[in-house]
């Protein structure tokens, strides 16, 4: 009884072991799709990234664009689609077909977050200045004072 068990034991292995190589070998490989990114002007290609079908595509590293000078006058805020849709950097949708996004620069000076953020920095520099000129004034009287008991 025991060999008659283990023989059929054999018999299910074996085929479990043909049915998966079976599988195995019927399978195709994914089919890939372009994703294409551009910059602000819609033709210089910042990086085009093979994806599977289905799945979402990994961003380049955000682009940078800055004045003739260097100064960074630009900063990146989202990729853009065909459609005017926006999407922030790795929260692009899943890509069924060949796709393309461009980037989307932001003025730093007018974007409204930054705004705030520099409305904020420059109130606290204007507060350090009326603190410094208190600091000043009453160095410039204590040095009176000390001339004057100088003398």
């Amino acid at each position: 009884m025991k060999k008659l068990v283990a023989v059929l034991l054999c018999f299910v292995m074996l085929f479990s072991f043909a049915a998966v190589f079976a599988f195995a070998e019927g399978e195709t490989a994914a089919e890939t799709v372009t994703v294409t990114f551009y910059d602000d002007d819609g033709t210089t290609v910042i990086a085009a990234v093979e994806t599977e079908k289905g799945k979402s595509p990994v961003c380049p590293p955000n682009p940078t664009k800055a004045r003739a000078d260097g100064d960074p006058e630009w900063e990146f805020k989202c990729w853009i689609d065909a459609a005017g849709k926006e999407y922030y950097p790795n929260t692009l949708p899943v890509a069924k077909e060949n796709t393309a996004y461009t980037a989307k620069y932001v003025k730093l000076y007018d974007d409204p977050d930054n705004i705030t953020i520099m409305s904020f920095l420059a109130s606290i520099f204007e507060r350090l200045n009326k603190i410094f000129t208190q600091i000043s004034t009453y160095f410039e009287e204590l040095t009176k004072s000390v001339e004057n008991l100088l003398k």
